[in-house]
């Protein structure tokens, strides 16, 4: 077993749970958030079971070797994307959203963000475990894979927020759309192996992250605010 790749797939995992939980202004119990990774986790076994019982009724849409780009979109945005978003939305909407610790509009980016890390680690284990090439793919999924799982749970808990703070289905709806057109895109421009495509992949890995990074922000920036009309 090369255990150099299981350290390089589990560190960035572990650092991107750090940095979010610093920026939490009031900090959440880690019982809770340990829960929430293992709610990530169950995520991606449901996933990987859903997937199993596809392959078996569409067999040929789940084979993107050499396949066509409407079958790559298909895959990318129906048998990945959806499926996957869906179940870590489900695992954040129906218990984190309803959760006894969530005080703040942070609270519910950072549970985002932690079933998505829970999430990328079975995901990390199933590619980088059996390899021979683990450590290089490992590398290659810690500045693509991880930040892009990072997002989507950002744009999950995000949109959550706002749907909390404002009261509109509108933002329930994107909670979900939204990751799941990301991932799409994400999955389709990483399996169409085009160098063009390749370029654009490139360009929305380092616009997600930007917008994450606004996003975070932003949320940080209404707690801080309501905490501060409580105290006057």
């Amino acid at each position: 077993m090369n255990y150099l790749a299981i350290i390089l797939a589990i560190l960035p995992i572990l650092l991107v749970g750090i940095l979010y939980y610093l920026r939490d202004t009031l900090k959440e119990p880690k019982k809770v958030l340990g829960s929430m990774f293992c709610f990530g986790l169950i995520s991606a076994l449901l996933v990987i079971a859903i997937s199993f019982i596809s392959l078996l009724i569409f067999p040929s849409y789940l084979d993107v070797e050499n396949a066509s780009y409407l079958k790559i979109f298909i895959y990318s945005f129906i048998f990945t994307s959806l499926v996957e978003e869906g179940c870590k939305w489900i695992m954040v909407y129906k218990i984190a959203f309803k959760s006894q610790e969530f005080d703040q509009l942070y609270d519910i980016v950072l549970y985002s963000v932690f079933v998505g890390l829970g999430f990328a680690t079975i995901e990390n284990l199933i590619y980088i475990v059996p390899s021979v090439y683990g450590v290089w793919i490992a590398m290659f999924r810690a500045i693509t894979a991880i930040p892009a799982h990072t997002c989507f749970g950002t744009f999950i808990g995000y949109y959550l927020a706002m749907y909390k703070k404002f009261n509109q289905k509108r933002y329930l709806i994107m909670s979900l759309l939204v990751p799941v057109l990301l991932h799409g895109l994400y999955d389709f421009l990483l399996y169409s192996e085009n160098i063009y495509m390749a370029a654009i992949f490139l360009i929305l890995i380092t616009g997600m992250l930007i917008v994450t990074i606004i996003k975070v922000n932003k949320i940080v920036k209404f707690d801080k605010e309501m905490l501060k009309e409580k105290r006057s």
